[in-house]
């Protein structure tokens, strides 16, 4: 036989064994190859929201089962509870894995927990560095899901939604106006990773930001922009240009916003504070 026919045989052949075992090691038993810890974020949809709950630095967990071939992913969400699918199947083709199972997930506050029946969907790159696991549970919250991501978080999802809390304004002539309760505002993430906020005061106002800039500190995230302010008495209302500056800890429950109209009553600040408003006859705090 001529050498370089033997040789393409050989290469051939060295070829078809590779593939032979790719093949029969992704094949004949995939959940093997993903067996192991993952970290990432969570995504919580449901009925009463408009957008997704992010959680940052979750843990999913897939165990090989006692038969060999079905698997057992378990997962605590830092929000809503522990979901264990203990019957997960798994498969393998054209570069991804994809996972099936049901099982359940334990809900509830403080020892008042409940169990409720979910299903699961997931898929993972044939590295396993990219990649979703979806839990379905229909009989919570006129039903959600709870989508794991493989990897970090980006900020656009982090910040995105909508935050409750108190409000207290002060100017060049009143040093306080008092607490006005019940505030909320709003971040949506644009596409050149900026982000809009649109908050409106019971008593100041529609103030909107198209453009603002955020930024990931050691202790959370601060953002900042400039905008415009509708205010005006009886009809009368006028635009006035603003600004906001704003701190949140790495969860996004506590922090402060802080908008300035320059130009309105020698100036007036509003410092919104997430959470609970101060009881009456409290002095809130600085």
């Amino acid at each position: 036989m001529d050498m370089k026919l033997k040789t393409y045989f050989a290469v051939a052949l060295a070829a078809l064994m590779t593939a032979a075992c790719s093949d029969d090691e992704k094949g004949v038993n995939p959940v093997e190859n993903i067996a192991g810890t993952y970290s990432g974020y969570s995504e919580a949809a449901f009925q009463y929201v408009t957008t997704p709950m992010v959680t940052d630095g979750e843990n999913l967990s897939i165990t090989v089962n006692s038969d060999g071939t079905t698997a057992t992913v378990s997962y605590t969400s830092g929000s809503f509870g522990e979901f264990t699918i203990d019957n997960a199947t798994v498969s393998y083709a054209s570069g991804s894995y994809t996972l099936n199972g049901s099982g359940s997930t334990l809900m509830g506050m403080g020892d008042q927990k409940s169990e409720y029946p979910c299903t699961l969907t997931g898929s993972l790159n044939e590295g396993r560095t990219e990649g979703s696991i979806t839990f379905d549970v229909p009989g919570v919250m006129g039903g959600m899901t709870i989508t794991f991501y493989l990897g970090d978080a980006p900020l656009s999802k982090l910040l995105a939604g909508d935050y409750s809390g108190w409000t207290d304004a002060s100017c060049a002539y009143f040093p306080s106006f008092g607490v006005t309760a019940d505030e909320t505002f709003s971040m949506a993430a644009n596409d050149d990773d900026s982000f809009t906020l649109a908050y409106t005061s019971a008593t100041w106002g529609q103030f909107t930001f198209n453009s603002i800039t955020a930024t990931t500190t050691a202790d959370g995230y601060t953002f900042s922009g400039e905008g415009t302010c509708q205010m005006g008495m009886s009809g009368n209302v006028s635009d006035y240009p603003c600004t906001v500056e704003g701190n949140l800890d790495a969860n996004r429950e506590a922090g402060t916003v802080t908008f300035n109209v320059p130009a309105v009553m020698g100036g007036l600040t509003i410092t919104f504070t997430l959470g609970d408003a101060p009881e009456e006859g409290t002095t809130p705090e600085a």
